[in-house]
């Protein structure tokens, strides 16, 4: 069975080349290139985070969801064919889809970074529900900002909705509890040595594994 045992700089230059080369042409006469140094070890990656993560939690029954290399032009003013990017996720709700309103964790490269983390993107109505369960218990909510925080990596993100829905938090909590969707994110590096060895799984299943209790606040979100 192949293991993951790294990226390598030929990850980089594919992705790289599809950015400044984004046509069928180029694309096709490197598809090989394509599905060895990219597609492969992130399968591979996916496939190790998976097991880590049914090892942790057997919930996590859904297996990986890998990025396509072709983009959705139909609606999209962006013509570009293909993907520069290339990602997983990974839930725990076992449904073989890829909506994004469960909380969900993910893996991605790009030419000019890697990144990893989990985030919680629901319809308004699942932000007002995560809402109301921060109001109604500010304790839990202050301790799983505490466990991303522990964490030390991982910043958040999202975009903010510019009403105020809370003038009694502290600045820390109102961060939080007034976007419009969570990304709990960790920006790399490609001088990171270890992006280019099997290091690199070991960082993201802990790292996964430290927001675990943040993951299952969100997943015991319902509306």
């Amino acid at each position: 069975m192949n293991e993951f045992k790294g990226f390598s700089e030929k990850t980089i230059d594919c992705l790289v080349g599809i950015r400044f080369n984004n046509n069928k042409e180029y694309f096709h006469s490197n598809i090989d290139s394509y599905r060895e140094n990219v597609h492969k070890p992130i399968a591979l990656l996916a496939d190790y985070c998976y097991r880590y993560l049914n090892k942790l939690d057997s919930n996590f029954i859904q297996t990986p969801k890998i990025s396509r290399a072709n983009r959705d032009i139909r609606f999209s003013k962006n013509k570009n064919p293909y993907k520069e990017s290339k990602w997983f996720f990974l839930r725990a709700d076992g449904k073989p889809d890829i909506i994004y309103s469960r909380p969900t964790y993910f893996f991605e490269i790009s030419p000019d970074w890697y990144r990893y983390g989990f985030f919680f993107s629901p319809m308004p109505k699942g932000m007002a529900a995560y809402r109301n369960k921060a109001s109604a218990d500010p304790v839990g909510f202050e301790k799983m900002i505490s466990c991303v925080e522990k964490a030390e990596i991982f910043n958040l993100y999202g975009m903010d909705y510019k009403r105020k829905f809370s003038k009694d938090m502290s600045e820390k909590l109102s961060l939080w509890y007034n976007k419009k969707d969570i990304e709990i994110i960790h920006y790399g590096d490609y001088s990171d040595k270890s992006f280019y060895s099997s290091e690199i799984a070991l960082k993201v299943c802990q790292s996964f594994k430290d927001l675990y209790p943040a993951y299952k606040y969100f997943e015991s979100i319902s509306w």
